[in-house]
């Protein structure tokens, strides 16, 4: 029995025991479900993304039961909307050449901008009848140019009345050349149509007024900003009530002549850098302005505009969730199955929850490596305790040779893994030390 048990336990320790952690993360984000909708979103304040990795892979999502849940970003809302027009014209000529039949048609009313057009579309009284049509274009009705060959039909109530352009057209004349028009078709009417729709994204935004502080270093002043690490930037706008025109550059990247000026009752004003999509990959950035041989200005504030994203899951069972995030261990960002259809959750749209606290504070930097490794620990002493069972073993059944090959067996399975596992913790500590 002894001996069984004791096998059983080596078994036991080889198969089931892993150097797997829980994963140890910086900052605990609680949130509380609301809303009807199926699925939820949260959005990502700049605590956030301070304290992440630039890829954003150490964000981990759990519901109430401690499972985690998927999710994917999003970083925009997409709008569409449709842009219509229409130009009544007016036949202004017809005539037979040849075996082909033509009528000529100009815009009723010229508008003082440019006629576009998408399509032409014509009424008649005729039916039965399927006729190949070219249409020409023209701005002057001398000149003319070939659009496109198309049919026209109205046969059994099916109809095609309307010729759709290949792309957006100016002409302000238009002519039909019917060849063989021996069912002697013509237009009621003639109307030139626009109609298009646009797609358009506009990025989730927001503003924030950071911590800063003022240096001056002889003739400039650098103001260093706080917390704006791993966000995407847009914009930084200054707070001041000075007169001035200078150079003013953000992060040594982009660059602009600012200035608030007075002439005669009249303020000019531009105090905005742009920086466009910029992410800041430091917990401190610097603002420099070129004072030259002036004085320094006022600096009464800073506003800084930025990118966030929003993180979307299905949230309908689950009371609270939380966000956690921090993390060194994870380095690949996530990639759920709930990303492909994100078109679909987006058009059904969503709840944005709000994040109530986040619990948590950044590690201390220590400037020498930990005494212990606790995790190395650890595995030396499984692996060490495993070599004591094998050797008890071995003297409880020496006399038991056909059992010895198992045995060999099982702790060199245990030997090559826990020493790999060894290995690995010892490279990862000398990284540290060089670090």
């Amino acid at each position: 029995m002894i001996k069984k048990a004791l096998i059983s336990i080596v078994l036991f320790v080889v198969l089931f025991s892993s150097s797997v952690y829980a994963l140890d993360f910086a900052y605990t984000a609680r949130i509380e479900n609301a809303g009807s909708k199926k699925y939820k979103a949260i959005r990502l304040t700049p605590r956030i993304y301070n304290n992440i990795g630039s890829n954003m892979a150490d964000l981990v999502l759990y519901d109430e039961n401690g499972e985690p849940v998927p999710y994917f970003i999003n970083s925009f809302a997409e709008s569409e909307f449709e842009a219509k027009k229409s130009y009544t014209m007016n036949l202004v000529n017809s005539f037979v050449k040849g075996e082909d039949y033509y009528f000529d048609y100009t815009v009723e009313n010229l508008p003082d901008e440019d006629v576009i057009a998408t399509s032409i579309e014509i009424k008649t009284g005729k039916d039965g009848f399927a006729k190949r049509v070219e249409i020409l274009g023209s701005y002057d009705n001398i000149n003319w140019e070939k659009v496109q060959d198309d049919i026209l039909y109205n046969v059994d109530g099916i109809k095609k009345l309307e010729i759709n352009f290949d792309t957006v057209k100016k002409y302000t004349h238009y002519r039909f050349k019917i060849p063989n028009n021996l069912e002697k078709i013509s237009f009621s009417s003639v109307e030139l149509r626009y109609n298009i729709v646009y797609h358009e994204k506009e990025y989730f935004s927001e503003t924030i007024n950071p911590e800063y502080t003022v240096l001056e270093q002889e003739n400039k002043t650098v103001v260093k900003i706080n917390g704006l690490k791993n966000l995407k930037l847009t914009g930084i706008t200054l707070k001041t009530d000075s007169t001035f025109k200078r150079e003013v550059s953000f992060d040594g990247r982009a660059s602009k002549t600012l200035y608030n000026l007075n002439f005669n009752d009249t303020q000019y004003t531009d105090l905005t850098l742009p920086v466009e999509h910029y992410k800041v990959d430091s917990d401190t950035s610097e603002l420099v302005i070129n004072n030259k041989d002036d004085k320094p200005i006022n600096i009464q504030g800073i506003e800084v505009k930025y990118l966030f994203d929003e993180l979307v899951f299905e949230g309908s069972s689950s009371k609270e969730y939380v966000l956690k995030f921090g993390s060194n261990e994870i380095s690949t960002p996530k990639s759920y199955d709930i990303s492909s259809y994100r078109e679909y959750i987006l058009d059904e749209g969503y709840d944005i929850l709000n994040i109530k606290e986040i619990i948590g504070e950044p590690p201390k930097a220590t400037e020498n490596p930990p005494k212990y490794d606790y995790k190395l620990i650890f595995n030396i002493s499984i692996c060490l305790v495993a070599v004591i069972m094998a050797v008890i073993i071995f003297l409880k059944i020496k006399n038991s040779f056909h059992k010895l090959p198992t045995l060999c067996f099982l702790t060199c399975i245990f030997v090559l893994k826990y020493g790999y596992i060894i290995y690995q913790e010892v490279q990862n500590t000398h990284e540290q030390y060089i670090k």
